[in-house]
């Protein structure tokens, strides 16, 4: 075995978004500092690697990336995939041209300060670390071209990821679409943009989810219709119905089927056009999870729909971000990037490298860090909230310009009189609102405190406590 020997101040475990987003900030806030960025794709990006080719980002491009690059035009722009590989190759090379970044592709962790390669066996390296190690992958995004199905198929059944959609044989009779959430939007649209009829789709989808308006993320639009605006929805609300009957009316959040009451929150965003040609998709499957699929039925957890060897099925179910068990994101010589703000993890990388190079002790920087786990369930979005309201509280407080100065922050792009009527706003509501949450998460998590990244807890509490996780 062959060992190579590093030194650096951090040595970063995964090249992907969230990882490219810490190693940013720690490099552009002190120029001492050196890193070896470990991955085991060939490119950075993480998981847009193996997206499928039609992938883009959902939200807007001016909160995605790192801190100090823009994203393609910025702005409200939905950048693709290739564009998005192409963004972080950019980023690296800028770094990488610093010589304070060395970077190691196609290469395995140990979880330690050891790495192989996976392209020479018997290659193996050991990083010198002064500072911090730095999980960067302990979010696992899991796509659907990098795992078989989770069920059985039958001999003679085509079961594909969307990533073959762009490269499948003739056409078919039908299209199957397993799964309901951005993949499967994804998947979707895609088909019927290709000119596939939709009543030649069917789409199966275990739990409707609320869906964000994208128009109501826009840049220059998120102080407006944004905070102030949910924390009202907040202070009206007596339970989590009326809470999203609020939400809903004030057009915060959107449903596929108008009749139908969904039960999960993952922050998936459409534009009004593209639900409309959702909704186009008559053929909508309620019916559970896919068990398995046998040659002549799709067998369900309530039912079973017909089917046959001509059918393409579409498998869109991996969980891009499933939930995780919080762990301290500072603990001693170890780093784990997670979530500090509902659905921005890159966003929540660039804050934690900005505490880690501005803070030395451990209790102090998980103060303000405490974590968010991704929702998944609409009762998820209240505790959510009301994390990445106290831990926004807390930032404006401690270092306000450099949350105003970043670029992944939603603030970063308003101007400063909606800044300032936006806190306002909030100060004069906020007490109401934080009560109506507590009552809420009361309601919905009976009996169960409310744990934050360091363990403690606090029953019933939220907002301004040191709320992380309920359950």
């Amino acid at each position: 075995m062959t060992i190579g020997e590093l030194d650096a101040d951090y040595l970063v475990i995964g090249a992907g978004a969230m990882g490219m987003a810490f190693t940013d900030e720690i490099l552009t806030r002190n120029a001492a500092d050196r890193v070896v960025l470990v991955d085991r794709h060939a490119r950075p990006g993480g998981h847009w690697n193996d997206a499928y080719s039609f992938v883009s980002l959902h939200q807007p491009a001016a909160y995605y990336g790192v801190n100090s690059e823009t994203l393609g035009s910025g702005g409200s722009a939905l950048a693709s995939g290739v564009e998005v590989l192409a963004y972080f190759e950019r980023v690296l090379t800028k770094w990488l041209s610093s010589e304070r970044l060395r970077h190691f592709p196609l290469c395995e962790s140990k979880g330690d300060e050891t790495f192989t390669s996976r392209m020479a066996p018997g290659r193996e390296f050991r990083v010198n670390v002064r500072k911090k190690i730095v999980d960067a992958t302990y979010m696992k995004v899991e796509v659907p071209s990098i795992r078989d199905p989770h069920f059985p198929v039958a001999d003679g059944i085509t079961v594909v990821p969307p990533n073959d959609l762009a490269r499948v044989g003739p056409p078919r009779s039908e299209y199957v679409i397993i799964g309901a959430g951005k993949t499967g939007m994804d998947a979707a649209l895609f088909l019927m943009q290709c000119g596939v009829d939709p009543d030649r789709i069917a789409w199966i989808m275990p739990n409707d989810a609320w869906f964000l308006d994208r128009a109501q993320i826009q840049p220059g639009r998120a102080m407006k219709d944004g905070l102030s605006v949910q924390l009202e929805n907040f202070r009206s609300a007596g339970s989590l119905d009326e809470l999203f009957r609020s939400l809903e009316a004030s057009d915060r959040v959107l449903r596929l089927d108008p009749h139908v009451w969904p039960t999960k929150y993952r922050c998936a965003t459409v534009s009004r056009d593209e639900l409309d040609r959702l909704r186009r998709i008559r053929r909508v499957v309620r019916q559970g999870r896919v068990v398995r699929i046998d040659a002549d039925a799709i067998v369900l957890e309530q039912g079973r729909l017909p089917t046959t060897r001509e059918t393409l099925h579409v498998d869109c179910t991996a969980n891009g971000l499933a939930a995780r068990e919080i762990v301290p994101v500072f603990d001693g010589n170890r780093i784990t990037l997670q979530s500090l703000f509902m659905c921005q993890q890159v966003f929540s990388a660039a804050v934690i490298g900005y505490v880690e190079s501005r803070s030395t002790e451990d209790g102090e920087k998980n103060a303000l860090c405490r974590v968010v786990p991704h929702p998944e369930f609409s009762r998820d979005y209240v505790a959510a909230m009301a994390v990445s309201f106290a831990n926004v509280e807390d930032w404006g407080r401690r270092f306000g310009r450099w949350l105003r100065s970043s670029r992944l922050f939603l603030g970063h792009h308003e101007s400063t009189f909606a800044l300032l009527k936006s806190a306002w706003l909030t100060r004069r509501i906020a007490p109401q609102a934080l009560a109506s949450m507590r009552s809420i998460l009361e309601q919905e998590f009976p009996g169960k405190p409310t744990r934050d990244s360091t363990g403690s807890s606090t029953r019933g509490s939220c907002g301004g406590s040191r709320t992380g996780r309920v359950g």
